[in-house]
């Protein structure tokens, strides 16, 4: 009966180990940024994403530039109401840097499919950074007529 009591308490305390090694499995920087951007293919996940961010993360894009993951957040909520996905071409990772190609689809007509790059800068697993790159003259003129 002892033998048994401590095979049993052995076999509890791999089990936990594993798990816990499963639970805190480190992510790759290239990982972490294929994570954020998944959150905008499957609303489900979009938490995920969000918990990815730095309270102090900073983005820019061609047209607006946000100091903080609150108003990140804000603008994806924007966004997510006409972003229908985001299709990963090339990923590439250098030092804290993860750069990505992809192209963001849209059910606006006129920008159904945008070629972008997205540079981000990863500290301490979050996101602290990124910097959206993509030619921004149409939806710069959808911003102008949906204004008027």
């Amino acid at each position: 009966m002892r033998k048994l009591k401590m095979v049993l308490l052995l076999i509890l305390g791999l089990l936990s180990g594993m798990t816990y090694a499963q639970k805190s499995k480190k992510m790759t920087k290239t990982e972490t940024v294929r994570t954020f951007l998944n959150g905008f293919n499957d609303p489900a996940a979009i938490q995920q994403s969000m918990d990815l961010l730095a309270d102090d993360y900073k983005f820019s894009n061609p047209m607006v530039e946000l100091n903080s993951k609150s108003e990140f957040i804000e603008l994806a909520q924007q966004i997510g109401q006409v972003l229908t996905g985001v299709e990963v071409l090339e990923v590439a990772e250098n030092g804290d840097w993860v750069a990505v190609l992809y192209i963001f689809k849209s059910e606006i007509p006129g920008v159904e499919q945008n070629m972008a790059t997205e540079w981000f800068q990863i500290k301490k697993g979050k996101i602290v950074a990124s910097k959206l790159i993509y030619d921004a003259t149409k939806w710069r003129a959808i911003y102008e007529k949906s204004e008027n």
